[in-house]
């Protein structure tokens, strides 16, 4: 069930009128079950996939701290638990890789048909972080296997994320559920803007003009290839960050935190910075998982004299695999290959020392565009299904046209997008005075608030079908 379904409204009303109103300890029973019960409403027999998963890491994690031998279990879970994503996203890409060379000596394997399970790109890289934090803190006890199961299978970031750590989830659980008006009032708004983040942004405004455009490369010329590289980069945004502040509004109404995954990230300076504040969960889980320990071994085998190079290759190496996270196929590599560059180039000749919530100051403007314009177009690589459509669009863009015949509600769309985008940083400070300005008058105004923005819930993802961009993922 997508979260701007008509199913899943009534689907989550339904959990959340239960949950609050059982007994603190039987909540966190009940939100496993709910959450195993919306995981197998896609496709019931991975199901049976998520757990067995969930089982055989939690039953290495037990032995990982009982055994005098912990680094083998640890190498059994990431095995394990890297061979079933290897399987089910790289199996075909892998083969359809290889059959050429495979053909010229005589050897026919059958392109392995396999259907990605949602979620098992975010949920495997949850189960390996636990147990690498498990294997470098020994002394501490894993969990019971019900919490360890509700860590992973949490629903409302089971299938997109965000990455949860167990520090930042488990003694949540632990405590149990907690719900007050702050936090129910601040799940509601965001619910409420992610859904129209999604909705109206990324699925009504933007989503049509770069299906259009991406689909037939050279459509239009150069104005219209400019508008929807813009648009895509925004369709992308709104898109992933719309979703992510519905899965902590769902979340906050059912009394848990999840974190921030964005950061207005195309208000970014440099590269370093983006990527501290784009999908922030999964570029924080690549730096403590790969990049330090990647860099640290290479540092200590090289000598001092490499310490740059060592740096250089690591940050080549993570952002490739980052582009192998985001899909099986060689425009993903190529994209993240692309990343890694800039940001190698800009360890090497950029200005750094910027703080991520320092102000956007006018003499920031030429490095804000610069950067994002870059970025865009690493995005060419991004949407594409394949490197002759890259060429084709960036064909497209260079290649000339009219360039006064403008797709005018395009660009006012990606002109309203990028003015809405500028002003995040200015309107999250003030979002809670805002609510509290609201909720003033006896409280009467945060069930106003409920009541409307469950009624255009209902009445908005009634006629909404747009699948979330990352699911593929």
């Amino acid at each position: 069930m997508l979260f701007n379904s008509l199913p899943f409204a009534l689907f989550f009303a339904v959990v959340l009128g239960v949950h609050r109103a059982l007994p603190r300890e039987a909540r966190n029973g009940f939100l496993l079950g709910a959450s195993l019960l919306f995981y197998s409403l896609w496709i019931p027999i991975y199901l049976v996939l998520l757990i067995a998963d969930i089982a055989v890491n939690y039953a290495l994690l037990r032995a990982m701290v009982r055994s005098g031998r912990p680094r083998l279990y640890l190498i059994a879970s990431v095995v394990f638990t890297l061979g079933l994503l290897a399987y089910f996203k790289y199996a075909a890409f892998l083969v359809g890789t290889a059959l050429p060379g495979l053909a010229a000596v005589g050897i026919e394997i059958p392109l392995p048909s396999v259907f990605l399970p949602l979620g098992i790109s975010f949920y495997s890289f949850q189960i390996l972080a636990f147990a690498i934090d498990t294997y470098r803190r020994p002394t501490e006890s894993p969990p019971s296997f019900s919490r360890y199961a509700l860590f992973i299978a949490f629903f409302p970031q089971l299938i997109a994320g965000p990455i949860l750590r167990g520090p930042q989830f488990l003694p949540q659980l632990d405590r149990g559920a907690r719900f007050n008006t702050e936090r129910t009032r601040r799940g509601i708004w965001l619910l409420a803007s992610g859904l129209a983040k999604k909705v109206v942004l990324a699925d009504f405004l933007l989503a049509p003009f770069v299906e259009t455009v991406f689909n037939t490369p050279g459509v239009g010329g150069t104005p219209f290839h400019l508008v929807a590289l813009y648009a895509f980069a925004f369709q992308l945004y709104f898109d992933f960050s719309g979703y992510t502040e519905m899965a902590r509004g769902i979340a906050c109404l059912l009394g848990f935190e999840l974190p921030t995954n964005f950061r207005e990230p195309y208000l970014a300076r440099n590269p370093t910075e983006f990527w501290r504040r784009w999908h922030m969960t999964l570029t924080s889980w690549l730096r403590d998982y790969l990049f330090i320990p990647t860099s640290r071994a290479l540092m200590r085998r090289s000598g001092p004299r490499w310490d740059g190079v060592a740096i250089d290759a690591t940050h080549m190496t993570t952002m490739v695999l980052c582009g192998l996270w985001h899909g099986a196929g060689w425009t993903f590599v190529a994209w993240g290959g692309l990343c890694g560059a800039m940001l190698v180039i800009h360890r090497r000749y950029g200005r750094r020392g910027h703080r991520d919530e320092a102000p956007v100051l006018r003499a920031d403007l030429p490095r804000i565009a610069a950067h994002f314009n870059a970025f865009c177009l690493t995005l060419v690589l991004f949407r594409s299904q394949s490197f002759g459509d890259a060429l084709a669009f960036l064909g497209g863009l260079f290649g000339g046209g009219d360039l006064l015949s403008w797709p005018v509600l395009p660009t006012l769309a990606v002109g309203s997008c990028a003015l809405l985008h500028g002003l995040e940083r200015w309107l999250r400070p003030r979002l809670g005075q805002i609510r509290n300005a609201l909720a003033r008058p006896g409280g009467i105004a945060i069930e106003a608030i409920a009541l409307g923005a469950l009624t255009g819930l209902v009445f908005t993802v009634a006629t909404a079908s747009g699948e979330f961009i990352y699911f593929q993922f």
